[in-house]
């Protein structure tokens, strides 16, 4: 049998843009985040041609409907 653990942590969806002014979405830590990530983030990429309000109303939608982030390791 597998044996599994399971982290969850919450993340708020805030839009950001890319130099060239391209939208991508970054999960930003609202309290502990995962330790797998360490200092580091995640970020959603959107596909071509997606509008900055496209990309805010996605992050609301996630906001609103996301409750938290996880992580799962197989342990040996």
């Amino acid at each position: 049998m597998t044996q599994s653990k399971t982290e969850r942590a919450g993340y708020a969806f805030a839009v950001k843009e890319f130099g060239d002014g391209t939208p991508w979405i970054m999960l930003e830590r609202s309290r502990e985040g995962l330790g797998v990530l360490g200092k580091g983030f995640l970020g959603l990429e959107l596909k071509e041609g997606t509008s900055l309000q496209e990309a805010e109303t996605l992050a609301a939608a996630m906001r609103q409907r996301v409750s938290a982030v996880s992580y799962t390791s197989f342990l040996p």
